[in-house]
């Protein structure tokens, strides 16, 4: 139980702070840039350590090549360039709302790609957690909070997210999820590289605590650990996985309030209210549909 239970909740806490040591990074870079840094850097730092641990292991197969491409690209490149690139348009909190509303787009997906049934129930929930992310952006619009470039930014990183999710829980690989993990960030850090010559992005680089706080936090405790404990837990079931993503709002809100000052308005509260709800009626459906086999 505590086995599926204790990395579940470090995850979570660890995931709600991307936001966070995002802000910090873009005080000293651009925020693609910062992002590339963190994923090459993520391969340089830990794919030495790994060699050295696995040998020959260490090495991808000719047809791992592919998971590794195809999961970094969704993963790595388009799902976090996307993040990095909304945190100029988007708060801490709505980020973390769209993160949130993660598990009802996964069931959203699995019933069309995977065949898994939907109940009316999951679907209340999804509407539901879908008024609540309204509400919180209608109120944030008008402050600057979030832009409608933060909004689509946020719904291709929350949409990709769900994509390599799905992608990943079906592949089948012999090499270890660490292994895996570095190769894929690595990856997707180098099919990032093109962009910033695309988005025209300045290159200068402020080398203070800012940046040094973001990038060892970002490579060590959310590239490395988290991206670990995500993989262990999408093996175990994708759903149940994407379920952690409930508690982000919580955290998100309150790590925005105490590090940037970030207001919390009834709307926004009563919007985090909603998407929860919703989210957790989907999920005591889904218990009870399995208790009823």
């Amino acid at each position: 139980m505590f086995k599926k239970i204790l990395p579940g909740i470090l995850f979570t806490m660890l995931w709600s702070t991307g936001s966070i040591s995002a802000k910090f990074g873009l005080h000293s870079a651009d925020a693609l840039l910062l992002a590339s840094f963190r994923f090459i850097g993520t391969g340089i730092i830990f794919g030495p350590y790994l060699l050295i641990k696995y040998g020959r292991g260490f090495w991808p197969e000719k047809e791992e090549w592919k998971p590794i491409l195809i999961y970094g690209f969704l993963n790595t490149m388009l799902t976090l360039g996307a993040f990095f690139q909304s945190q100029k348009y988007a708060s801490a909190g709505i980020s973390t709302l769209f993160i949130a509303s993660g598990p009802l787009i996964m069931m959203l997906f699995s019933s069309i790609f995977l065949g898994r049934p939907i109940s009316r129930f999951e679907i209340t929930g999804m509407v539901t957690a879908f008024c609540g992310i309204v509400v919180c952006a209608a109120a944030e619009l008008p402050k600057g909070h979030v832009t409608p470039l933060g909004l689509l930014l946020l719904t291709i990183y929350i949409t990709a997210y769900t994509f390599s999710s799905i992608y990943f829980s079906r592949v089948k690989i012999s090499m270890s999820n660490a292994v895996f993990n570095v190769w894929q960030v690595f990856t997707g850090g180098l099919l990032l590289l093109p962009f910033l010559f695309v988005f025209k992005v300045k290159l200068s680089v402020k080398t203070d605590m800012n940046l040094f706080f973001s990038l060892t936090w970002m490579i060590l405790v959310l590239s490395f650990i988290a991206n670990q404990l995500w993989l262990y837990l999408l093996k175990i079931d994708p759903v149940k996985a994407a379920a952690w993503l409930y508690l982000t709002p919580v955290f998100g809100y309150l790590l925005g309030y105490l590090f940037f000052g970030e207001t919390i308005t009834l709307f926004v509260a009563g919007g985090t209210i909603l998407v929860i709800i919703g989210l957790v009626l989907a999920g005591i459906k889904k218990r009870s549909g399995s208790m009823e086999q």
